[in-house]
Order: C-alpha cells, then structure tokens, then sequence
C-alpha cells in the first residue's frame, strides 16, 4: 500500500532531528565547544487559510551535547552516538516507546536514513567529492523501492544552496519545480549544530543544509515557468547576530506564512 509522506509529518520529524555538538569547522562534531551558541527552544506558528498551528520543541544537552528533544505535544527524541555520529533516536510518546530511526553511513558521509515502524522508509543522499548534490527519499513496497521525491541541489562557494530542483510524486503524477534561494551573511541559528543533524532538519522558517539565512527565494512551479513565485523572509538578530525569530512571507499578497522564533542557551 502506498504510504504517503505529508508535508506535515516531515516537518513534525524534522525538528526533533535538531542537534547542536560542536563548532561547523570541527572534524568531532561530539567535542563540546565551549564558545558554541546553541539552541534550547524553537516555537513555530504557521498559518493557514483561515487558522494556525504552533509547535514547540525544547533541546536537552550534557556537556554541550544534545541528548533529547521534547515538543509540547508529548513527544520525546532520545539520541544515540558512536564518537562523532548518530547512530539511532529513540521515539517515545508520553514516555511509552513508539518508534525510531536509524542513520547509515559510508565513511565519514551521512549515506542514508530509515524509519517507520518496519523501517521501511528510506533516504538516501548523494555526494561529489565530499559535497552534497542530491537525496532521494520513498519508501519500501515488499522489495521494491518506490521513490516519491528526488532532490538536486547546486550550491555557491559560500556553501549556501543556490538552486534546488525537486521533483515529487506524492499526490500523483510526477511533477517538477524549481527553487533559487538568496542570502545574509550573518550566522545560521545551526551554526554549530552536528553536520549530519543539518542535512536532515528542515522546518517551515528555515533548514539545515545552507551557511547563511535566506533572505529570499524564487519558486519556479512547473520548473518551465518563466515568473516565480517570489517569498521573503523578515529575521530579526541578537547581538551575536544569530536569527532570533524568522517570518516567512509570500510577496504577492504580503500574506505571513510562518513566524519561528528561536531561543538559545
């Protein structure tokens, strides 16, 4: 049977993948750094039509290192490693166990992720020369592996993604489109998040795998249109210029998509 992964429920898994060990720059991602400035609490409303939804997730650590996520629902994350790498989280469900994740890798390179209860939800990620350029994500149908997103990614010498080309078959058909992002120069609220930890979180205001903070993006949908869809994003910093709250904003209609706000230790 198909299984259909709602935009939702990733971005539900995503911010409980939230680790923050060690200074980007570093090769041991679990050696706390002491001048690391890392995130205790993320609250994010997103809005709809004619309602909002609010999440919040709150970060345990020891000596530096995250050791459990809990959201405002109940639910809780508790993390595994082996030295720099994650090795499994730990799903529990108002402390009764319901779940977990596993993370593979090839050499020093996240190589993939399973989940679900048969862990028989996959993605995969692609490197060149040590560098991301694509991840595919599905799921397992017996032994075959349905793929319902392909994802390419082209990034600057700044290490921000400068183009992303997606292609889904979630709802159907497939279908293409494409995304060009624009910068600040200020810190990423991840700034010293675990590298791995960057590649697989993603949120409504912002995700992992760029240096910087979008300030801008352009989203091409079919990936043949010739005008985009245009969105801004509105960042309020701290005094160490890292993004304290971060509003999504579609330009067309100056309508507000999304408002995350971001506490730190």
């Amino acid at each position: 049977m198909r299984k259909n992964l709602s935009i939702k429920s990733v971005c539900a898994f995503c911010i409980l993948l939230l680790a923050s060990c060690s200074n980007d720059n570093e090769s041991k991602d679990t050696i706390p750094d002491q001048k690391s400035i890392l995130i205790k609490k993320i609250t994010e409303t997103v809005y709809y039509s004619t309602e909002s939804e609010t999440s919040t997730s709150e970060f345990a650590y020891e000596k530096n290192i995250l050791k459990s996520v809990t959201s405002g629902t109940g639910n809780k994350s508790e993390f595994e490693y082996n030295g720099d790498k994650i090795t499994k989280i730990n799903y529990f469900k108002n402390g009764i166990a319901s779940g977990f994740m596993t993370f593979n890798y090839t050499g020093d390179l996240l190589s993939s992720t399973l989940s679900g209860a048969d862990q028989d939800e996959k993605t995969e990620y692609f490197y060149s020369n040590g560098n991301l350029v694509s991840e595919i994500s599905g799921y397992f149908d017996n032994d075959t592996y349905i793929v319902q997103n392909e994802t390419s990614y082209t990034f600057d010498q700044a290490k921000n993604i400068t183009e992303e080309i997606k292609t889904s078959s979630l709802f159907g058909s497939p279908t293409t489109s494409k995304n060009k992002y624009f910068y600040d120069t200020k810190h990423h609220p991840m700034k010293f998040m675990n590298k791995y930890y960057r590649l697989v979180f993603e949120l409504e205001g912002f995700d992992g795998k760029s240096a910087n903070n979008v300030i801008s993006r352009e989203n091409y949908y079919p990936v043949t249109a010739e005008t985009p869809t245009y969105f801004t994003y509105e960042i309020l910093y701290n005094d160490d210029n890292f993004p304290i709250e971060i509003k999504k904003i579609a330009k067309q209609n100056n309508s507000l998509i999304s408002k995350t706000v971001i506490e730190y230790q």
